[in-house]
């Protein structure tokens, strides 16, 4: 796990390391969730790999609202039936498993984390709410809670069933994919609390047929000893206020716990108790005193951020952290106060002449012009760097905003053709500019004066300049490291998921996409989706985007899924294996099909995860019945390429119960697009030492005995005929001789009529 610099005079000794904040290193943010979610390494066997996937570990911080992150998803399997006759419902069995269409995936929360969790703070104004909301799940098993958004109610609502329910009773966090809510999508397993988001106003409005659905669905979960919160939106809520039948419970939460209680009791449970004597500050205590708990949450992770590169500075100058003290305080101060007087100043309407702004140590703060302005957010994207490249960046914003493409903007500050700059030398120079933006410039390298000014610019933008949304996107993107480079330390990717994250918006991860797959930067979109999929509050639309993609037959954004894919099959396993079979099964090109192979066989050969895989291509062969499917061809190529000691692992006693026998026949059908077969089988019957010849060839024969075509078999026993052994017979005229001689396949004229 990569974790931040330990610095013992900002965080207790034995306190655990904070996980890396997601909008400021989404590289290493993967790790850090990772680490919270991965599987821990299970006992081997002497047959070879895990078949299980081992329970996840548990970190000693970990917040209730990023359990909510997908780490195993229990596997859906049955679905039931009601029969209604005309006296009412016939419960025929209890056995009400799952009642799903399309895709819905189910997170599954641990209770033990849940009521373990060390941050949570439970307002006095929440009491009163969780003891009707507990009354209401008492009597019914669908409780609508009706919360503003950053409010902390999944946090609330989490903490409410693990307390509310029995212990047998499975948490489980909903996902569903869908255009609009549907009650014939949410799922119906026995003893399960869920727990349903409703947010977003386009995918999430809900009517008056939804909740007359709900309510027989309720019944259904209430006979089965289930329960569902939903929490909801105000917006939402309007729209069917006061028709509500009467077998479903509304709850409201309207306020939320103080931010100072929220920040003092993250700093304590990450062990940067040192931390908490700033929120004693009386600067900050007013500045955060209106502050929704999310926004308390990310106080704390930007203060450790802060401490923790002053202790570094401190360790790089050798001096004491003692003297870097009233930086960090004042530091500290800025998040809490905000930049809104002097950001309001700077971005106020330049054309009207005004009252002189705050004053600086530059002067007092003044409108800037347009070309200041892209000067501003060209170096809050970047943070710090060389002034020609920052001049370039808004150089290029400014053309974008005009409307020039993205694409055609001049690059690295060139200009075509000869360009009149006769008005350069009658403006401001350049260093002049940077000062009255409020930076410095230092041996040609521009950074902000203060390290807290330029998020809080970003954040300023986006919230003020709706319409810009887009072409922001897009100068963004065009901001990042070309391919090639690393992707994880981006200042772009950094920028762009800081923005989409604090403002908890979605609506743009599609134009990252498409901006990205028109300037040739995959990874900076990989490293982006990848990041807003491990965020609790923008994770849900950024896999649905990911499994609506995986089905589009276009050969860059299927190859972007896999990518993105690849990064979160450490902490999101389930979630990334269901959108790589989707991919599998609508593969655009034969470079889509390699990527896909190359990730399964990367997951085939992790010992704690080819059980896992192998059950799980088990399951899409059953699924795909006599049809086949592209996944299982891909993933039963994986599956042949892990041997456990000198044995092929498929053909040992730890494998699952996957046909092989119908799997290689599916394979062989197609050897122009499964080529990479003939070299399994090939090392196959060299394993071991040859020892495993005969099974093999049996398993040959049962193979193409049925729907292999003449073709296809002439191919493979010419390739086999290359394989001698010590005896100097090869298997492909001992193929050739055995089918020959089989009298099912009598008609066959197999003898003679291929050479070996």
């Amino acid at each position: 796990m990569n974790e931040p610099i330990p610095d013992q005079s900002v965080s207790d000794e034995a306190a655990p390391k904070p996980p890396v904040d997601h909008a400021h290193a989404p590289g290493p943010q993967a790790t850090a969730q990772g680490d919270r979610e991965l599987p821990a390494e299970p006992v081997r066997s002497q047959d070879g790999p895990s078949r299980e996937l081992p329970k996840p570990r548990a970190q000693p911080y970990v917040p209730i609202a990023t359990l909510t992150l997908p780490g195993r998803t229990p596997s859906i399997d049955t679905v039931g039936n009601l029969i209604v006759g005309p006296t009412g419902p016939i419960n025929v069995s209890q056995t009400y498993e799952v009642r799903t269409a399309e895709l819905l995936e189910t997170v599954l929360v641990s209770r033990e984390h849940v009521l373990a969790d060390a941050s949570y703070v439970e307002a006095e104004v929440w009491r009163e709410v969780r003891r009707r909301a507990a009354g209401a799940l008492a009597e019914t098993s669908v409780v609508f809670l009706v919360a503003p958004r950053r409010h902390g109610a999944t946090t609330f609502s989490l903490r409410l069933l693990a307390e509310a329910t029995e212990e047998d009773v499975a948490l489980q966090v909903v996902e569903p994919s869908w255009d609009r809510p549907l009650v014939s999508k949410l799922p119906v397993q026995r003893d399960s609390a869920y727990l349903l988001d409703f947010q977003d106003p386009e995918r999430d409005r809900i009517d008056r047929s939804f909740l007359t659905g709900l309510e027989q669905h309720a019944r259904n979960l209430g006979g089965i000893g289930s329960r569902l919160v939903i929490t909801i939106t105000p917006e939402l809520w309007s729209h069917v206020a006061g028709q509500v039948p009467a077998g479903l419970a509304v709850v409201r939460l309207s306020s939320h716990p103080e931010a100072d209680q929220v920040a003092r009791a993250h700093l304590l449970a990450r062990g940067h108790t040192s931390l908490t004597r700033y929120l004693d500050d009386p600067t900050v205590r007013d500045g955060i005193e209106a502050w929704t708990p999310a926004r308390a949450v990310w106080l704390v992770d930007e203060m450790i951020r802060l401490a923790q590169e002053h202790a570094r500075t401190a360790a790089e100058e050798g001096t004491a952290l003692a003297d870097h003290e009233d930086r960090l305080r004042s530091a500290i101060r800025e998040l809490a106060q905000g930049w809104a007087t002097i950001l309001g100043s700077r971005f106020a309407d330049s054309t009207r002449p005004g009252a002189r702004g705050p004053a600086t140590p530059h002067g007092h703060v003044a409108p800037l012009d347009v070309d200041d302005r892209c000067l501003s957010l060209a170096l809050a994207v970047r943070g710090s760097g060389p002034v020609t490249r920052i001049q370039a960046d808004a150089e290029r914003l400014a053309g974008i905003l005009a409307g020039a493409a993205v694409s055609g903007a001049p690059k690295n500050g060139e200009r075509k053709g000869p360009v009149d700059l006769t008005h350069v030398l009658g403006g401001v120079g350049l260093r002049t500019r940077f000062e009255n933006i409020g930076a410095e410039v230092r041996f040609g390298e521009a950074r902000f004066t203060s390290p807290t000014y330029g998020d809080a610019l970003l954040t300023h933008i986006w919230d003020q300049y709706h319409p810009l949304h887009e072409r922001l996107i897009g100068w963004m993107v065009s901001c990042g490291e070309e391919d090639g480079r690393a992707a994880g330390d981006d200042p772009a990717v950094r920028a762009i998921l800081g923005v989409l994250t604090y403002h908890q918006d979605d609506s743009q991860l599609a134009e990252v996409r498409r901006q990205a797959a028109a300037l040739g930067k995959t990874q900076l979109a990989t490293a982006v989706m990848a990041g807003a999929a491990r965020d609790e509050h923008v994770g849900r639309r950024a896999r649905q985007l990911l499994y609506t993609w995986a089905g589009q037959k276009d050969a860059k954004t299927q190859r972007l899924v896999v990518a993105v894919c690849r990064e979160l099959l450490d902490d999101q396993p389930v979630p990334a294996l269901t959108r790589l079979r989707r991919v599998a099964d609508n593969r655009a090109d034969e470079h889509v099909a390699a990527d896909v192979l190359r990730t399964f066989k990367e997951v085939a050969n992790v010992p704690r995860l080819t059980g896992w895989f192998a059950e799980s291509v088990t399951a899409w062969q059953h699924q795909a019945g006599s049809g086949g499917s592209r996944a299982v061809n891909l993933g039963t190529l994986a599956l042949m390429s892990v041997d456990a000691g000198n044995r092929p692992w498929l053909l040992t006693g730890a494998a699952p119960e996957l046909d092989v026998t119908a799997a290689l026949r599916e394979l062989l059908a197609d050897l122009d697009e499964n080529a990479e077969v003939i070299d399994e089988l090939t090392r196959w019957l060299r394993a071991d030492g040859g020892t495993m010849h005969d099974q093999v060839l049996a398993l040959f024969q049962d193979a193409v005995s049925d729907r292999v075509g003449f073709k296809a078999l002439a191919r493979l026993i010419n390739e086999l005929g290359k394989v001698r052994r010590p005896d100097g017979s090869d298997p492909g005229t001992q193929l050739r001789d055995i089918l020959g001689d089989d009298p099912d396949l009598g008609e066959f004229p197999l003898r003679g009529t291929y050479p070996a």
